[in-house]
């Protein structure tokens, strides 16, 4: 199953491993790029100041970590455009719906960021302007249909196609996304964006009056593109897709294998609604993505796990019969030198006692919980998570308590809604 998703930074291993994938895409297909801009892709991710522009890459893998296609995305907020710098797929993977699929997720992204579109360039497929073979002018009209399949058109009536040095025999078009907003670019809308954009990627390439030669170029107002030449206008879809990217969701992860809730024999008998109602509630929002459950070995729980913690487990469960049960004492035991004999009782001295620590983000702390006489109601639960969302760090969430189940589910929809929101700063 392939999936897109972003990479952040390349802190962790995984992402590490993806970005050196994508580096190795860029050599691939794009054999010009100096190799100091492959290089400096990780940290482009971390440094938008000394870039200029805040890079989002896109990639699609599979669970593997294999990387099958990227998208470069560079973002100027205080300008509220998006520049698409990369996007490809590796040479394996040409022709399967890749590059689509990248494309459509950048113009989710760029929609979301509220940007008056995307720009980007793209080859001409007139050979007046690209003086190559006719298979490359083919490639090249090919692009430019599937671009006019999203309303994305070449900019018209400017000097953008200007050669940079004399020996280029290819300039490329502007193209324009307005991601179906059909709101008009203005003239010095567009040679502010023209300007940041030559200046920004292409700097002390451009020779002296380069830039402000392109910029005044730039007479119509608003801006015209280039009619539709390969797509007939009602066979166009402009519209960006509504809801929210599976990347951007909320991971969930539901274990159908921990739904015990009545131990008889110790007097523990507990109406087992709770995690139905809550996931009645938060999956009527467009803010989660649905988990597969994997099982992992005995090596792998160990290096999360403290190995005597383990070996009692084990244990236990070894002398359970098919339809027992053990209720534990988990009261915190502090003799670390003389754990109990009796295996129930023994829990406490991994675990700690669930009424010990309060906790107010918790679902008892709700309003007219029978297990606290806390006040926070819905609105005061979607602050919270608002508040966690904010500080951007990896957040875990588990469930524990809440007994009225006639709000739990509603709490639980607030705080992930204020936890959604905060984090992209909704």
């Amino acid at each position: 199953m392939i999936r897109i998703r972003r990479i952040i930074d390349d802190l962790t291993p995984i992402d590490r491993k993806e970005i050196l994938q994508v580096q190795v895409i860029l050599r691939e297909q794009f054999p010009l790029l100096p190799e100091a801009d492959i290089q400096n892709l990780p940290e482009m991710l971390l440094n938008p100041f000394k870039f200029q522009f805040r890079s989002l890459l896109f990639v699609a893998d599979d669970i593997k970590g294999n990387v099958k296609g990227f998208a470069l995305l560079l973002h100027a907020p205080v300008l509220r455009f998006c520049y698409l710098d990369f996007i490809s797929t590796s040479k394996k993977m040409m022709g399967g719906g890749i590059g689509g699929a990248l494309y459509e997720r950048v113009r989710e992204e760029a929609k979301a960021l509220n940007v008056l579109g995307i720009f980007f360039e793209c080859l001409p497929d007139d050979p007046r302007l690209c003086q190559v073979s006719q298979e490359i002018l083919r490639d090249n009209a090919s692009r430019l249909r599937f671009y006019e399949g999203y309303g994305a058109y070449p900019i018209i009536n400017t000097a953008y196609e200007t050669p940079i040095k004399p020996t280029d025999v290819c300039p490329p078009y502007l193209v324009f996304d307005d991601l179906g907003q059909g709101i008009p670019l203005r003239r010095e809308v567009a040679r502010a964006v023209v300007r940041a954009i030559l200046e920004r990627k292409y700097g002390v390439s451009c020779p002296p009056g380069y830039i402000d030669m392109v910029g005044a170029s730039i007479a119509d107002d608003p801006i015209r593109l280039r009619e539709p030449r390969y797509i007939k206008p009602e066979s166009i879809h402009a519209a960006v897709k509504h809801g929210i990217p599976p990347d951007r969701r909320i991971s969930l992860v539901v274990s159908d294998s921990h739904s015990i809730h009545h131990i008889h024999e110790r007097g523990y008998v507990e109406s087992p609604v709770r995690i139905d109602t809550i996931l009645r509630e938060i999956e009527r929002t467009d803010l989660f993505e649905r988990e597969h459950i994997r099982t992992f070995s005995e090596e792998f729980i160990r290096q999360v796990h403290d190995g005597q913690f383990v070996n009692y487990f084990k244990k236990v469960c070894a002398s359970l019969g098919p339809d027992e049960s053990v209720y534990p004492y988990v009261f915190p035991l502090r003799n670390a030198a003389r754990p109990p004999v009796d295996l129930p009782t023994r829990a406490g001295y991994f675990c700690i006692d669930t009424f010990t620590p309060l906790n107010r983000n918790a679902y008892p702390a709700a309003k007219r919980d029978p297990t606290g006489n806390w006040p926070l109601r819905a609105r005061d639960f979607e602050t919270n998570g608002r508040l966690i969302g904010r500080l951007k760090l990896p957040t875990l969430i588990v469930q524990e308590g809440g007994y009225n189940t006639r709000n739990l589910g509603l709490n639980a929809r607030h705080f992930f809604h204020g936890l959604w929101s905060g984090y992209y700063r909704l």
